[in-house]
Order: structure tokens, then C-alpha cells, then sequence
């Protein structure tokens, strides 16, 4: 941070010295620190959702404030639904300052990015508090919307709504299952994705099995980095396990070396990415539109 505050520093707007002014007060020997920044997000959050109590007038609305990771997640409770937005801080950085390597470069270039961001999650074997981690979500934005990718979009859907419907994946973070497919996206040709998602949620489930065995998923963009690490032993063995059921019960329907493999049936896997009452009728008159739900949730 030092050429940053030396470049405030002669700068005579009001503006600017304020914004030298804050820096200085989340700066720790001449770093930006994490905590400092994080604890002065949060102390604007809790502020701002004070002045209106904590709810929306309008309708009721009712606002909670949490922190998890990185991230300031707002929790939004109406009479009739329940969401969540999160907010995640990000330093952004010219395209020139990357740090990557000649392969992730390349889809980094691919997507004609002038920025890339770092955000304030410090790794879990830091000593310090001064840690950033990098971050590409628009260049992996391209890598998932590409030509033909909507197989890969349905899948990386799929696999979440999995990990709801089952208690012991709570671990099973989205970002792990998105980085599960930045890896078979680098690995497969384009014409890979135009096969039916069945198949691909075969290999899928086959691919996040096997790195939940070896407990190793690389952060895509810095390979050398293991995703899991974050999570005890035992939390990657009860994923495992769970996933590994699935796995062979999806891919056992015809087998994984058939050249006839489908990916298993509609029925199982509706069974499996459905929770009961999505899959039960409560009255005749919602039969109709139980139908459409399940029409939309069997696999092409």
C-alpha cells in the first residue's frame, strides 16, 4: 500500500484525502489487512440496517445481517419466500498485474479482460492477516457461457440442487462444484458438452468422487492450491460417501464402460435431486402442475 498512499498523498482533493485517511486506518505495516477491512464493512452493514430496524417497510420485509467467509450476506424473510444476497468485497487490479500461469493465462486472455479481482480471504495456514485471494469470475463467466455450454450450466445446476437436497453436503460449496467443471472445460473438447446431460452428470459425479477420495480439488486458477483444505477430514469423507452412492448407482444403470450408457434413469435421478414433497402430490388439483416440475427436472 505504500505507492498507493504516497500518490494520495499530494493529491489536494477532499476526496482523496478522505479515502487516505480510511486506508491508513486498515493498513497494518504497510498492507491492507483483512480484518481491519472486513471489521469496517461489517460495522457499515450493522449501521445501515439499524436506521430502518432491520426491515423493510413496504411489505414486512424482515433483514438479517451474517458473515460467512469472505462474504456479507443479507437474509431477506417475507411472508411468502426466504433469500439471501451476498455482498464480497474485491480489490480490483489491472489485467497486466496477473500473476498466472502460461495455461490459465491463456482463457484469462480468451476473455479480453482488462481487470481481475482479489478478495480478502486469507488462506487458512496464514500467520498474518494480510492475505488476498484471487479471483477471475469474469473470465470463467466465458469459459462457462461459451457456444454449445448449456449442458455445463445444467449440470453445475443439477449438482447444487443435489447438494441441497442432501443434510450431510452442507460442506459441498458451490464454488467447488463450478471449479469441478473449469477443470473438465480445460480437460474435453467443445463437442464433449453436446452430449446428453445424463452422461455428463455421470462423469460429473464420477470426477467430484474421486477428488473427494484423494480429498484434492486445485483452485483452478492456482493449481497448487487445494480447495479442501478448508475442511476436516471427516467432512470430506462424509461428502464421499454420500457422493460415491450416488455415483455408482447413477453410472450402474447401464455401466460406466457401456458404449450404451445413458446416465441412468429419469426416475433415479429425479429421486435424487427432489426432495419428497417436490416429488408428492398434496392434492389432485397440483397434480397437473407437479407434472410440469418433474418434466422440467428429468434429464434430457
Amino acid at each position: 500500500m505504500t505507492r498507493v498512499l504516497e500518490l494520495l498523498k499530494d493529491d489536494p482533493r477532499a476526496d482523496r484525502q478522505s479515502i487516505r485517511k480510511l486506508l491508513l486506518s486498515l493498513v497494518l505495516n504497510n498492507y491492507l489487512a483483512v480484518d481491519l477491512l472486513q471489521g469496517w464493512l461489517q460495522s457499515h452493514f450493522s449501521r445501515a440496517l439499524d436506521r430502518i430496524a432491520n426491515r423493510v417497510e413496504l411489505d414486512g420485509t424482515k433483514l438479517k445481517y451474517k458473515t460467512c467467509g469472505p462474504a456479507h450476506t443479507i437474509v431477506v424473510e417475507g411472508r411468502d419466500l426466504e433469500y439471501s444476497v451476498d455482498y464480497v468485497p474485491a480489490i480490483r487490479l489491472g489485467a497486466e498485474q496477473n500473476v498466472l500461469a502460461a495455461e490459465q493465462l491463456t482463457y484469462f486472455r480468451r476473455a479480453n479482460l482488462s481487470h481481475w479481482d482479489a478478495i480478502p480471504k486469507p488462506l487458512k495456514m496464514a500467520t498474518d492477516q494480510v492475505s488476498f485471494r484471487s479471483s477471475f469470475y469474469e473470465a470463467e463467466k466465458v469459459m462457462l457461457r461459451g457456444e454449445n455450454m448449456n449442458h455445463c450450466l445444467d449440470g453445475i445446476r443439477l449438482i447444487k440442487k443435489f447438494r441441497d437436497v442432501k443434510t450431510n453436503l452442507s460442506n459441498l460449496k458451490s464454488y467447488y462444484i463450478k471449479t469441478l467443471f473449469l477443470w473438465k472445460i480445460r480437460q474435453e473438447q467443445p463437442h464433449y458438452w453436446l452430449q446428453p446431460l445424463t452422461v455428463i452428470l455421470s462423469d460429473m459425479f464420477e470426477e467430484l468422487t474421486e477428488c473427494l477420495l484423494q480429498g484434492w480439488l486445485p483452485f483452478y486458477w492456482d493449481p497448487e492450491l487445494n480447495m479442501l483444505d478448508l475442511l476436516t477430514r471427516d467432512q470430506v469423507t462424509e461428502m464421499y460417501r454420500c457422493v460415491k452412492s450416488f455415483s455408482a448407482m447413477l453410472g450402474g444403470e447401464v455401466g460406466y464402460d457401456s458404449p450404451r450408457r445413458t446416465g441412468g434413469s429419469p426416475l433415479v435421478v429425479l429421486r435424487a435431486f427432489s426432495h419428497k414433497e417436490e416429488r408428492t402430490p398434496l392434492r389432485a388439483s397440483q397434480r397437473l402442475a407437479k407434472r410440469k416440475d418433474i418434466k422440467r427436472l428429468q434429464l434430457r
